[in-house]
């Protein structure tokens, strides 16, 4: 389903009703962030709100500029998720240092730096397309 900042999906929404008020809360003000900054960015269109792994997940729909994002928990606390075969949780450690928010090659922990959580949506919504310009990529050619 293609979004904008309205309601989620019903299997959406009962994902977040099933986590606790704070996680919820915390992650329903990320997807909030999610759909707002896929807006203000050039060259990202709509953004397509499912669940993976029956967590909510968003997506760029057309055109594929960027990568998965996917919302949930480490530990009981909030946390936004990429692929980890993306170098985007590398990135954001090079810029911002080897902070404990960081969780693996795939995760950021909520409540940390709002920083580096703006630069991480920013990122994965962009990724396909910032790779096309730079001709960088892990691993060889753009194999989407």
């Amino acid at each position: 389903m293609t979004v904008a900042l309205n309601d989620p999906p019903y299997d959406v929404e009962a994902a977040f009703a099933a986590l606790s008020p704070e996680v919820a809360l915390a992650l329903r003000s990320v997807r909030t962030q999610i759909l707002r900054t896929a807006q203000e960015l050039e060259g990202v269109g709509p953004i397509h709100e499912t669940l993976k792994w029956g967590e909510p997940a968003y997506l760029t729909q057309s055109p594929k500029s960027g990568t998965t994002l996917r919302l949930g928990q480490v530990g009981g606390s909030a946390a936004i998720f990429v692929p980890c075969s993306t170098t985007i949780i590398e990135d954001a450690r090079a810029i911002f240092g080897d902070v404990s928010d960081l969780s693996g090659k795939r995760g950021l922990i909520l409540g940390g730096d709002g920083q580096m959580l703006d630069h991480v949506i920013r990122a994965a919504l962009t990724y396909h397309s910032r790779k096309r310009v730079s001709g960088a990529t892990r691993g060889g050619p753009d194999r989407r």
